[in-house]
């Protein structure tokens, strides 16, 4: 069953690239990639809003890529999605690969899906904007899909009197949300996903705490390991360094989380590298420099 399906996946592969005029060498590259220790296929999509206000019109647009997961480096750009994204997620229980957009796209507000061999994106149901949630405009975005086909996702709540986050869950047939508001955190950059025995984790960006008493400040990152059902802490884990590990995803093969580190220093695209999470121990460590200016990644098993 195995060989099958990576026979489909590298079948369908090649006849994207032989239909792009792609040269002999590049598909031998790109299956020799597929191959190589037998690692998942590893996708993201470049291009963040790049608005000049929270909520206003984003200046980018996106487009789908082929990512090394051994290194982070770049196999092979797909095309663009036609909108600007904002969480990216695969659902083994249909096949698809779906994204969030970003509250000033130029398009479309919601849940699409985003044909893995050549990047175009669709929305789910055109008439379902906002996720279909009424009032305030709802920033959803580091969605992840559970090995049973449920979607879930995270936005921040900047605006008072709200006093944490917000956890959604999405039906991928509709694109509508429900909204699960005070989760009890209080997040910057997010990675919701996924990961071994289904457990859902949440990677919030490095922080500090202040000691009441003493005053002293120490530098934290947590790892939350939330309720599916509400989105609401379990436990929290430390992790060491203190590294922002944002938008990624677990691999399916061994249980690290991989997430996406910018840096903000450097002129746009931003420059962009990726970082694995242990989970069991809590350390961070880097897997390399990426493509400029990602913004998401999903793993295929």
């Amino acid at each position: 069953m195995k060989k099958l399906r990576w026979s489909i996946i590298l079948a369908a592969v090649i006849s994207m690239a032989v239909a792009q005029q792609a040269s002999a060498q590049s598909i031998l590259g790109i299956v020799a990639q597929l191959l190589h220790v037998k690692q998942p296929v590893l996708l993201g999509t470049t291009g963040s809003c790049l608005n000049a206000f929270q909520g206003g019109p984003c200046t980018q647009t996106s487009t789908l890529v082929l990512l090394d997961p051994d290194t982070g480096a770049l196999i092979k750009t797909i095309g663009p999605v036609g909108f600007t994204v904002n969480g990216l997620a695969w659902d083994r229980t249909t096949g698809k690969l779906f994204a969030t957009t970003a509250l000033g796209d130029l398009k479309f507000h919601g849940l699409i899906t985003i044909n893995p061999f050549t990047g175009a994106g669709k929305p789910v149901n055109k008439n379902v904007v906002n996720f279909g949630l009424t009032g305030d405009p709802a920033p959803v975005h580091s969605i992840s899909v559970d090995v049973f086909g449920h979607m879930v996702g995270w936005y921040d709540e900047k605006i008072p009197p709200a006093s944490s986050d917000t956890y959604v869950r999405i039906n991928q047939n509709t694109g509508v949300a429900t909204e699960f508001l005070n989760t009890g955190i209080n997040t910057s950059q997010n990675g919701v996903s996924f990961g071994e025995f289904n457990l859902l984790w949440n990677f919030d960006s490095p922080t500090v705490e202040i000691d009441p008493i003493t005053q002293v400040v120490t530098p934290v990152q947590n790892a939350y390991l939330l309720n599916p059902f509400d989105g609401k802490p379990l436990l929290t884990k430390r992790l060491s360094p203190q590294v922002a590990v944002a938008l990624g995803d677990f691999n399916p093969v061994n249980n690290l989380y991989y997430g996406l580190n910018f840096n903000p220093a450097s002129n746009p695209p931003f420059e962009t590298s990726i970082w694995v999470v242990d989970v069991v121990s809590g350390t961070v460590t880097p897997l390399g420099a990426t493509v400029d200016g990602l913004h998401t990644l999903a793993f295929i098993p």
